[in-house]
């Protein structure tokens, strides 16, 4: 059955073990085409249950009420990279939700670009980052490339179609300032510590020193 074994582990830094996804590199189309397909199996062969519902009254993202309900971890180690694997897999965490699965994300380090528009995906109350992790929320550069004049406009409005999808993500999850969020996506130096991506909503917890939870107060 899918997710019951490690998967993809010998092929990429990304990989999946059981119900935990790992994002530990580049998201890169010719490493991680197996494991989007071996995660659509995953989640398409998880208990379904009705759409969970936000609750205010989370202690810790690690007491699931409903011990039936299925959760999809996902960690993230990831300087980013193409966001048409971001676009499948976001596709995919909302079919999981719509299936009433908990994402809970988990920043290890690093989560940037691509890597932190998954993390600020996961279930609300279910985000998490270590005390020493960091996003950047930045968009990075694209080339165009065209082989007759008239292709310019097509291309330019396919980025920015491209652009405003990515900033969507922030608006719909997080609560960063609109004047904050144009300055980082323009930035390729603009890190974001942990305890302002708790201000922002960009996580719900810090886990610190000795394992204590610092949560976002509701």
């Amino acid at each position: 059955m899918a997710g019951s074994a490690t998967i993809n582990c010998s092929h990429s830094s990304s990989y999946i073990i059981n119900n935990q996804v790992y994002i530990l590199g580049r998201f890169d189309s010719k490493e991680m085409n197996e494991l989007i397909g071996e995660l659509s199996n995953l989640i398409l062969s998880m208990q379904q249950k009705p759409i969970y519902q936000a609750s205010t009254k989370i202690v810790s993202p690690y007491d699931i009420d409903d011990p039936e309900r299925p959760v999809l971890d996902i960690f993230i180690n990831s300087h980013g990279g193409e966001i048409s694997v971001l676009n499948s897999l976001s596709t995919l965490l909302n079919i999981a939700k719509m299936r009433g699965a908990i994402i809970r994300t988990t920043v290890l380090s690093n989560a940037l670009s691509c890597g932190s528009a998954l993390a600020i995906q996961g279930t609300p109350g279910y985000r998490i980052m270590g005390h020493d992790s960091q996003h950047m929320i930045h968009y990075g550069s694209r080339l165009i490339q065209i082989t007759k004049e008239d292709e310019l406009p097509i291309k330019t409005q396919q980025i920015k179609d491209f652009s405003d999808q990515f900033i969507s993500k922030y608006k719909t999850y997080t609560s960063v300032p609109e004047e904050k969020l144009k300055k980082f996506l323009n930035c390729e130096t603009g890190f974001i510590n942990s305890n302002l991506c708790l201000r922002w909503k960009i996580c719900d917890w810090i886990i610190g020193e000795n394992g204590i939870l610092t949560g976002r107060k509701r």
